[in-house]
């Protein structure tokens, strides 16, 4: 007796690990005689379905790279037109101020890609893509060092009335004080 009582029913007595073994062998061997009895059944029904769907699912993946693609090269386009030249220029700048070399390298190569496109092709690798692609609308490179020579570096000439500037600047402190006093500002 496993236990129990009036109220309680008892609880079935365990399973016979052997009979279990046994049970679970047959039903392992059973469901593998029907798979390998019906493999061929199988393989044809997947067969008809490959050759009945499977170019509409190749040309349905086509599709959706297509698709992928065009978004990417459109976000990319876009990406480019809103701050290609200022990233192009920013790069150019870092590897100007890191390494002159490789800056005048890469400007080379640049420069002969170019000329090896136009004579293979007859045309500027510029004419080749669309006008907003080669030339983006973008703000045109502005030159920070153009007006500074080495001269004027060494020997800065001070062409301006120091007495008058320094007058300006505490007549602009007091308006400003008097603004702020007033709570203008």
């Amino acid at each position: 007796m496993y236990g129990g009582g009036p109220s309680i029913p008892a609880p079935p007595p365990p399973p016979d690990p052997f009979e279990a073994a046994r049970a679970n062998a047959l039903n392992y061997r059973s469901s593998l005689e029907t798979y390998l009895e019906k493999a061929p059944d199988i393989a044809e029904l997947e067969n008809k379905l490959r050759v009945k769907y499977m170019p509409e699912q190749r040309q349905l993946e086509r599709d959706l790279s297509a698709a992928d693609q065009r978004a990417s090269v459109r976000t990319g386009l876009q990406l480019e037109r809103e701050y290609g030249g200022q990233r192009t220029l920013e790069g150019l700048r870092r590897q100007y101020e890191t390494s002159p070399q490789a800056y005048a390298l890469n400007r080379g190569l640049g420069d002969q890609m170019t000329r090896q496109f136009s004579r293979l092709y007859g045309t500027s690798p510029y004419e080749s893509v669309e006008p907003q692609v080669a030339r983006a609308g973008t703000v045109a490179p502005f030159d920070y060092f153009g007006g500074i020579t080495p001269q004027a570096i060494a020997q800065p000439s001070y062409d301006m009335d120091l007495a008058a500037l320094i007058a300006r600047n505490e007549a602009a402190k007091k308006v400003t004080t008097e603004k702020f006093r007033n709570r203008e500002i």
